[in-house]
């Protein structure tokens, strides 16, 4: 599996709600970075956890990815693109849009994130 197909996983995963097969994919320090290079969490559960708890209170009505970009340096991929969402929460609809950018690590012929920044 390339960079760009881990990434594609991973976003499956969270929206399909199969947290748990986020595991494979997450150093188990990964670092989360938000606007102004905030830290928003650190860790494999934190970062499991964050899209867990936003799938518990959220209803996603429309999700597009596109801009992709995977940047391979040696054991090292930088996986960028764009979002667009539409989500339902507290009976409240909600549409917004952002960047995110996965840093990756080749290991044992899979890439695992060990950094997520994410511009909304």
């Amino acid at each position: 599996m390339d960079a760009r197909q881990t990434l594609d996983s991973i976003n499956a995963a969270w929206r399909d709600k199969r947290f748990d097969d986020l595991n494979q994919y997450f150093d188990e320090n990964i670092v989360m970075r938000g606007p102004g290079l905030k830290e928003l969490g650190r860790g494999r559960a934190a970062a499991i956890q964050s899209y867990a708890d936003f799938m518990a209170r959220s209803t996603v009505l429309a999700y597009q990815e596109s801009n992709h970009s995977v940047d391979v340096i040696q054991t090292t991929a930088v996986a960028c693109f764009d979002w667009s969402m539409t989500w339902e929460q507290n009976g409240k609809r909600e549409s917004g849009k952002g960047q995110d950018m996965f840093v990756f690590e080749l290991r044992d012929s899979k890439w695992i994130a060990v950094f997520r920044l994410m511009l909304f």
